[in-house]
């Protein structure tokens, strides 16, 4: 038996179910543009979290080289600076900020002297 266009939409949509990208609620079986709009959303979603883990990873190789080791980190600059690079990481990972104080920011100024560093310190909102 052929493999016909409906035997690949459906193979697609499963899957796509099955990875938890697309919930069957958002399509109807006989809905070709609807399918196409959840299958596209999704894609566009994996999109952006593909960059974002990107960066994230982008971020630790730039630290690493600076830095060379982690624990090196919370020697030169505390544990608490360390803890911050891993919530960085994690905001850079999510596309989302990370708060500190004049005081902590101070104490982690160190990350805008990465190559991408004013990049990563827009992940970084001052508070008081």
């Amino acid at each position: 038996m052929a493999y016909s266009c409906t035997d690949f939409v459906d193979d697609v949509l499963n899957d796509m179910v099955i990875r938890n990208w697309i919930k069957p609620e958002q399509y109807g079986p006989d809905d070709p543009q609807v399918q196409c709009d959840a299958v596209l959303g999704a894609i566009s979603d994996a999109d952006v979290s593909l960059r974002l883990a990107a960066d994230a990873k982008q971020f630790h190789a730039e630290l690493l080289d600076a830095v060379e080791t982690l624990s090196g980190i919370a020697e030169q600059y505390g544990a608490l600076a360390l803890a911050n690079v891993v919530y960085l990481q994690t905001a850079i990972l999510k596309g989302g900020v990370i708060e500190l104080t004049r005081d902590e920011a101070e104490n982690f100024a160190f990350v805008r002297d990465l190559p991408s560093g004013g990049r990563w310190w827009r992940s970084v909102n001052l508070i008081e």
